[in-house]
């Protein structure tokens, strides 16, 4: 364990975790990544003034102090997230005019800002982006999001007065969500759920809430519950069938958390990929595929659609 000590001889305001990632990469001579310099940081292994700080993006002034203490064995054995070097790419946008904007978010980047408040998300990202292209005053509405690990289309505001018009379409189910779902293979569940179906098409409709968290793992999960939740419905219809998995479409007509998950794995069908409520293997294999809604300004009928990824 060696402790290094450098000053900020700048007036720029840096983010620590750039300034940490810079001067270290001086004193070890090699490249030292943001993603790691935030994770010592994170770790509470760096001390700004004297005070220990866990806030990567904090900004930093002139002639402030900093100090950390690594073990450059384990700093440059154990990677960093890579998922936390995220680069917004222009092609992630699906639609925008005025008004809107929609994106393509993908697998494994959070929507909103997380706990770790130097964990890259698609708002920050996009608002960055938008900073830049169209200047300071540039304004983002985020009116709903996906799981870190689903992919697919996130609709967002660009201008204030639009957000009433675009909250009462999730509100009021006006707008149309559309997933894809590829699923583990259980025949015997799909020939109950699509019983007396000659379409494949099902609805799965019930009450979730959150479950009692247990075992060592204390991530929250919901469920179906007899009391105290929000009514869940789902539409679901197959798209084929294998020894592999089975595919669907997938078209929640309420929103609550992990709904689609949730009604699958109850159905015996868990998401391919879902380590809460299934096994991990590979990413988690929901889309967010298509959005239909009612312009809120013009009246028109929008249709956004973000390409099927190719493992699915």
């Amino acid at each position: 364990m060696k402790t290094y000590r450098f000053r900020c001889e700048v007036s720029s305001k840096p983010r620590l975790d750039e300034f940490l990632a810079e001067q270290l990469s001086v004193a070890l001579k090699t490249t030292v990544s943001k993603s790691r310099s935030r994770a010592l940081i994170v770790a509470g292994a760096v001390y700004l003034n004297g005070a220990r700080v866990r806030i990567a993006s904090k900004p930093i002034f002139e002639n402030a102090e900093i100090k950390v203490a690594i073990d450059e064995d384990k700093l440059f054995g154990t990677l960093a997230d890579p998922r936390d070097e995220w680069i917004f790419d222009s092609s992630w946008i699906l639609f925008e005019d005025e008004g809107l904007i929609a994106i393509n978010k993908p697998f494994g980047l959070p929507t909103q800002p997380t706990i770790d408040e130097a964990r890259a998300n698609l708002y920050k990202l996009i608002y960055a982006f938008l900073k830049e292209r169209d200047g300071p005053n540039a304004y983002l509405g985020l009116h709903h999001r996906l799981d870190r690990d689903t992919s697919g289309v996130v609709l967002m505001t660009k201008k204030k007065e639009l957000n009433l018009g675009v909250a009462e379409l999730f509100t009021s189910h006006k707008i149309q969500k559309t997933y894809v779902a590829v699923c583990e293979p259980n025949p015997l569940a799909v020939q109950k759920l699509t019983e007396g179906s000659r379409d494949g098409k099902f609805k799965i409709k019930n009450f979730l809430g959150k479950l009692p968290k247990s075992g060592r793992d204390k991530r929250q999960k919901y469920g179906s519950v007899r009391s105290g939740g929000d009514v869940a419905e789902t539409f679901f219809e197959i798209v084929s069938e294998t020894k592999n998995g089975v595919k669907f479409l997938c078209q929640p007509k309420t929103g609550r958390t992990h709904q689609i998950r949730v009604h699958l794995f109850g159905a015996g069908l868990p998401i391919v990929g879902d380590d809460l409520y299934g096994r991990k293997a590979g990413r988690l294999m929901l889309h967010a595929w298509k959005l239909v809604f009612i312009h809120p300004i013009y009246g028109t009928e929008i249709l956004i659609e973000a390409p099927v990824p190719k493992e699915f």
